[in-house]
């Protein structure tokens, strides 16, 4: 959907690239032409400039609307992200976002991305939620890096809360990659990640929307996709975001390596619950 146009500083000759799939010839010409700008460090308020070395651009009225949301303190690779992100949004959504795009009913790229969360979800004809305990670490006003018990990370569940909302503000692809690990890729319409208090405690709670009803082993195999994104994937990114408190810098996970761990569906979690076996941190 979106290219780069590099100049030639002297000649003025140019030369389009697809930003995705063309990157590797791209930096191969930039390198050829000398030209003096910062490629890993660019934003889009240094590509947007008519005369500017590396612009960016798009040959359709889809990718032009999309150019004119982007927020000039987007780096290179966010843009890239939202090319990658927005060209492979599933079929049924398509046109209807295109069309949106191009009659100008998005404000910004995030309400771009809120608006396609909602219509992911309303694909969805139920949900299955998985709960797991969540652990934190603290690097505390004094420099000390120690683990946190439930009470720091219960005390600030609304910080946590807002930790990821805005770490999945442009997430819309979980659900791809958790669907490719369990092989239920077109049964899985969105993943999200939240917290919930239960009793007391906070606990993580991973919201999966599927367009059909799965089978017992069907949600074993989300399960243990579930369990690996905890472990890996989001739940390694999340987990290296600070969320500033007032006792300094927290950093949740929603995976753990203790016997104690669990990854439960909302029956099996409540039935630990009521059966008074819950974790205590």
């Amino acid at each position: 959907m979106f290219k780069l146009r590099l100049t030639h500083p002297e000649t003025k000759e140019t030369a389009d690239f697809d930003l995705i799939s063309e990157s590797n010839a791209m930096y191969e010409k930039f390198q050829e032409w000398e030209i003096n700008a910062p490629l890993f460090n660019l934003h889009v308020s240094d590509m947007r400039a008519e005369d500017a070395p590396i612009r960016l651009i798009s040959e359709s009225d889809v990718g032009n609307a999309l150019i004119s949301l982007l927020d000039d303190r987007d780096s290179l690779y966010d843009v890239r992200q939202v090319d990658s992100d927005i060209s492979g949004v599933r079929d049924e959504l398509k046109e209807e976002i295109e069309q949106n795009l191009v009659y100008e009913q998005y404000q910004s790229i995030d309400h771009l991305y809120r608006e396609i969360k909602g219509m992911l979800k309303d694909l969805a004809i139920n949900k299955v939620a998985f709960y797991c305990p969540l652990t934190g670490n603290l690097n505390d006003n004094d420099g000390d890096y120690s683990e946190t018990f439930g009470y720091t990370i219960n005390c600030n569940a609304y910080r946590i809360e807002e930790a990821l909302e805005a770490y999945q503000t442009r997430d819309i692809c979980l659900a791809q990659y958790v669907g490719n690990h369990s092989g239920l890729k077109d049964k899985l319409a969105f993943v999200e990640w939240n917290v919930e208090e239960v009793r007391g405690t906070l606990y993580g709670r991973i919201d999966c929307h599927i367009t059909e009803e799965l089978s017992p082993e069907e949600i074993e195999s989300l399960r243990d996709a579930v369990c690996g994104q905890n472990s890996d994937g989001f739940g390694e990114g999340f987990e290296q975001r600070e969320i500033e408190i007032d006792e300094g810098d927290l950093y949740v996970s929603f995976w753990n390596c203790h016997d104690s761990y669990f990854l439960e569906t909302e029956d099996e979690f409540y039935d630990r619950i009521e059966q008074g076996s819950g974790m205590t941190m």
